[in-house]
């Protein structure tokens, strides 16, 4: 396989850290057909996106700018699935869109490519999951949020040790428009996300909240760059994680305040607890400010687990490494409260104590 340069950090460090970016493998060889549909039933509003209008994909990719990730060349010429979702103006949809991605040995390889667009006023939930055992996926999904939209991103990933998984999300925010995003990241051999967020409208919002698990060998890498460029914007990311045996993980967490971003707040929080002597934690939190109006705040707290509630947990009958569950369990639940389909929050939740019952 050969490598390419993924997740860069907006403003580059030393390089002997480590963080500046990732290089991850692409496969050489052709991909092939993905046949599954990921939709349990037909819906209007999600087409296939050989129906994106290119006149729409030319807007996107321009009002992105820096926001789109640099690996959409990739996606866009080896894409074997995608869909355009549009939610038509001040239309509410109720019901989360779901798009559920399977691969396993008939389809091992996933490449695919989302469009979002949410019109004036719209409100939706889009939720889009990556499970089973296949060899590689990559994935890249673009949103517009017209003036006053509201659309909330939920993405999850099961993958299986054996799966090499890269995920990148860029997404523009017009004025008032709100935009949410939910990512529960405790699969795959190696995984590598990216998420660009471009709040380019007065009163823009992102909230953005996440989690991520490492054990045996596992490596994460993580790209999280909110840019703040309307007047009176909100942006917060909160990211919780837990790592163990003798994985590593990146976190790069940016608040980018440009000029013109008078009177917007920005607040960036990780919490990552440690079960191993032998993990390798590597937390940028990182604050660019080119206006001086502006309210900035980012923290990290990184350690071992909490002794005095390990102890009260034990002493109310559980062994370690049932209190070790318990206390993860806690971490994560206001993450996993945000994923709106019930089944597929409790298989996260199944999934991760699994991984935890073989620490």
């Amino acid at each position: 396989m050969k490598q390419e340069i993924y997740s860069p950090i907006p403003e580059r460090t030393w390089r002997w850290l480590g963080v500046n970016d990732t290089r991850y493998s692409l496969p050489t060889a052709e991909v092939g057909s993905y046949n599954k549909s990921p939709l349990a039933a037909p819906d209007a509003r999600v087409r296939a996106i050989e129906e994106l209008p290119e006149k729409f994909r030319e807007f996107v990719q321009k009002a992105e700018n820096a926001a789109v990730p640099p690996a959409a060349a990739f996606v866009e010429e080896k894409k074997n699935s995608g869909s355009f979702i549009e939610i038509a103006a001040n239309d509410t949809v109720e019901t989360p869109i779901y798009l559920d991605y399977i691969l396993d040995e008939a389809s091992p390889v996933l490449v695919d490519e989302q469009f979002i667009y949410a019109r004036r006023g719209s409100k939706a939930t889009v939720v889009i999951s990556y499970r089973g055992d296949g060899a590689f996926h990559r994935g890249l999904t673009r949103i517009y949020a017209e003036p006053e939209a509201e659309i909330h991103l939920v993405k999850v990933q099961l993958l299986s040790t054996q799966t090499n998984h890269a995920d990148s999300v860029g997404v523009y925010v017009d004025k008032d428009a709100c935009f949410r995003f939910t990512a529960a990241e405790p699969g795959a051999a190696e995984s590598a996300t990216t998420l660009m967020v471009q709040l380019a409208g007065d009163n823009g919002e992102a909230d953005c909240e996440s989690l991520y698990f490492g054990d045996e060998t596992r490596s994460i890498d993580m790209n999280y760059i909110l840019r703040q460029q309307g007047k009176n914007t909100t942006a917060s990311m909160e990211v919780h994680g837990a790592l163990l045996d003798e994985s590593q993980k990146i976190f790069r967490g940016t608040l980018d305040f440009q000029r013109g971003a008078k009177g917007s707040v920005g607040r960036e929080n990780e919490e990552v607890v440690l079960l191993s002597p032998k993990v390798r934690n590597r937390s940028v939190p990182l604050m660019l400010s080119g206006e001086d109006d502006v309210d900035g705040h980012h923290a990290v707290s990184i350690g071992k687990m909490d002794e005095n509630k390990l102890f009260y947990l034990m002493s109310r009958g559980l062994d370690l490494p049932e209190a070790q569950r318990l206390v993860v369990e806690a971490a994560f639940n206001p993450v996993l409260e945000r994923v709106p389909l019930e089944s597929l929050r409790a298989e996260i939740n199944a999934y991760i104590q699994r991984r935890l019952c073989h620490a």
